[in-house]
């Protein structure tokens, strides 16, 4: 692959055109840009509501919009109620499970506010408003002085500075960079940490399909749960107390009781997680060659060790069930990412824009002037990581992947001399993951090329290393987690000055109507209802029904239909129209799911929770083609609330009975 890519970047003749201009719906927008968006034309697709119903800066319908553990969802009662997916509830579902009372199994309805289940470790989170910090954190990597790892440092402390400064009782806030740190917003948010589970379906509703669909079409989903954020009694932020009272947001959503058709107008609102659509050829092609089908190879051999752990008993198969659902997603991920790289040529198209990018450079003085060497600087910043990225990639799982390393280098990294002990004795039940992911690890070590070997882990190797001597491994691979560490410092601090410039021209090059990648912060989407052509002479439609749900039935495994819903179609086949899933156009990634739906009057209609495999890699460059979000229809998940396992109390605080 080293041979590859000089060749990619001298062949642009043979490649893609770049396209300068966004297609209607690319793009995961700020709050704060949606007055750019071209309002008359959304409005002739069906919008009924202003860039300022939807935000004027402190408040409005995305105030509904709420961060959960990395997910999003949204508001959808006076009192505090939450809906997002079941996967991204999974993990509460799974921990209040007992083999005994399975609520993962057998699903959960509260039929009184006593009843919800604290959820341990679940927070909700929503943004108050946005300041731009942007001449601050640019000033204090300025004072720094010329040295890039120093510039970095002091980023990384004022960004700590001013984030401890907005911490309160009732407030915090995040600092967050736009536009490769271009930009910078503090963002101040309400934290809710009393969060607890009160509706969940049966896990053959919310996960039907398992890994066989997931990021699949046609789907049959019922991705939903529902939580509840409480407060202290006089309202503010409080740790969970049976005194606490639910939370009354200032926004909520209205349940739409209509659903959508083919062709309508929707808006996806949430946290997108990651998105990569301005690097270059190089930093796309490391992602694609060593990256991800590495990250494939690890994720494999964590599951599979977590599933033999769940053969030894009902407890453990029980316990590990959320770790395994968790690496199946990134798993499939991977393969996604490689697949959907290599069929969409990104490698090759990003290669024909920078031919273009620097013929437009070229083309005027002033450009000329401004951003005649920001490419190659690029370019030269991420060959340096590609040049070293397999072995930064090992000695990094091996730190981060397994538990047990992750201890000991911790320790030795403190200056303590951490004691070798057998990873039975250090990990109990669990010690089978670390040791499958480590042979991984250690094999890809052996077969790194001689100018990126980890020389800690030879060292440990010559000396008869072993699992019993882990100990040993951490404190040789210190000196080098250090120079890891301070590169990756270094470059970090490069990036500062060349990532900004590099946008900077971007933003020029492609036009007016330009978004940053996605970074965990609030965003909005908008899309159209509709289908797609995953290859030649194969038409998707836009939506899927109970029908098409129950003839994926196989009474087992991925695909069991409960005998509730296949009685309730039994005695009213007109049932088997219900809408399940839907598909539209909508701009989204990792972090999206369990985003509102909305329609055009701002009424929740689904909720977001995966991708179509053709779209997986849609987080290096948008296709209009195949990028395709997939959505729960709230007209299946009222179905299942109202008439399969009733929670009449939740459909009348949603005002939807």
């Amino acid at each position: 692959m080293k041979f590859l890519v000089p060749l990619l970047l001298v062949c642009g003749a043979l490649l893609l055109p770049r396209f300068v201009s966004l297609t209607a719906d690319e793009g995961e927008w700020l709050p704060e840009q949606l007055h750019q968006l071209d309002f008359a034309a959304l409005e002739a697709r069906g919008l009924e509501l202003s860039a300022t119903d939807i935000w004027n800066g402190e408040s409005g319908l995305l105030s509904a919009a709420v961060q959960i553990n990395g997910c999003s969802s949204s508001f959808v009662s006076s009192s505090g109620l939450i809906v997002t997916n079941h996967h991204c509830g999974f993990a509460a579902i799974n921990a209040a499970s007992t083999v005994a009372n399975n609520i993962l199994r057998d699903g959960f309805v509260s039929t009184e506010n006593a009843q919800e289940i604290p959820a341990a470790g679940y927070r909700v989170s929503f943004v108050r408003k946005y300041e731009d910090v942007t001449s601050i954190m640019h000033a204090a990597a300025e004072a720094a002085g010329p040295d890039p790892a120093a510039r970095w440092a002091a980023v990384q402390e004022e960004r700590r500075r001013l984030e401890q400064e907005a911490q309160s009782p009732e407030s915090s806030a995040i600092v967050v960079p736009y536009f490769e740190g271009r930009e910078w917003r503090r963002i101040w948010r309400t934290v809710l940490n009393d969060v607890r589970l009160v509706y969940a379906p049966p896990r053959a509703v919310g996960e039907y399909g398992g890994e066989t669909d997931n990021w699949m079409w046609p789907r049959h989903t019922g991705d939903f749960s529902f939580f509840r954020a409480y407060v202290a009694p006089d309202g503010s932020p409080a740790s969970y107390s049976p005194d606490n009272v639910p939370y009354q947001p200032e926004h909520f959503l209205a349940v739409s009781p209509d659903g959508v058709n083919e062709g309508d107008f929707v808006m996806i609102l949430g946290y997108p997680g990651t998105t990569n659509r301005y690097l270059s050829s190089i930093a796309v092609a490391a992602r694609e060659s060593y990256y991800f089908p590495a990250r494939y190879k690890v994720f494999d051999a964590v599951i599979k060790a977590y599933e033999e752990i769940g053969t030894r008993s009902a407890e453990l198969e029980l316990a590990v069930q959320s770790p395994i659902k968790s690496y199946a997603n990134g798993f499939k991920n991977a393969d996604g990412m490689v697949w959907g790289l290599a069929r969409n040529k990104v490698v090759e198209r990003k290669t024909a824009e920078e031919r273009e990018f620097r013929a437009w450079v070229a083309a005027d003085a002033a450009r000329t002037s401004r951003f005649g060497g920001v490419l190659d600087q690029l370019l030269a910043l991420d060959l340096e990581e590609y040049e070293r990225q397999q072995h930064d990639f090992v000695l990094s799982q091996i730190q981060f992947r397994s538990s047990a390393m992750r201890t000991l280098i911790r320790s030795a990294m403190s200056g303590a001399t951490p004691e070798n002990q057998s990873l039975e004795a250090a990990l109990g039940d669990y010690a089978l993951v670390d040791e499958r992911v480590l042979e991984v690890l250690f094999d890809m070590a052996d077969q790194l090329s001689q100018s990126e070997r980890i020389v800690g882990y030879d060292q440990w190797r010559e000396n008869g290393g072993h699992f019993n001597t882990l100990a040993d491994l951490a404190t040789a691979l210190v000196p080098e987690l250090q120079a890891q560490r301070q590169f990756q410092a270094s470059m970090a601090g490069r990036r500062l000055e060349v990532g900004a410039k590099w946008i900077e021209a971007q933003e020029m090059w492609r036009g007016k109507t330009f978004y940053p990648d996605a970074n965990s912060t609030l965003r909005v989407s908008t899309a159209t209802v509709k289908g797609y052509a995953p290859r030649d002479g194969v038409w998707n439609v836009a939506h899927t029904t109970v029908d098409g749900l129950i003839a994926k039935n196989q009474g087992a495994g991925d695909f069991e239909v409960p005998q509730e819903i296949l009685q309730a179609v039994l005695a009213n086949p007109k049932l088997a129209e219900t809408t399940v899933c839907f598909l539209a156009d909508g701009d989204t990634t990792g972090g999206n799911s369990g985003s509102p739906v909305v329609d055009g009057k701002g009424r929740l209609v689904g909720l977001n929770f995966d991708r179509v495999f053709e779209n997986v890699s849609g987080d290096f460059g948008w296709n209009a083609e195949r990028s395709r979000n997939i959505s729960v229809d709230m007209q299946y998940v009222l179905w299942l609330m109202r008439d399969i396992w009733p929670a009449p109390r939740l459909l009348k605080e949603m005002g939807v009975e």
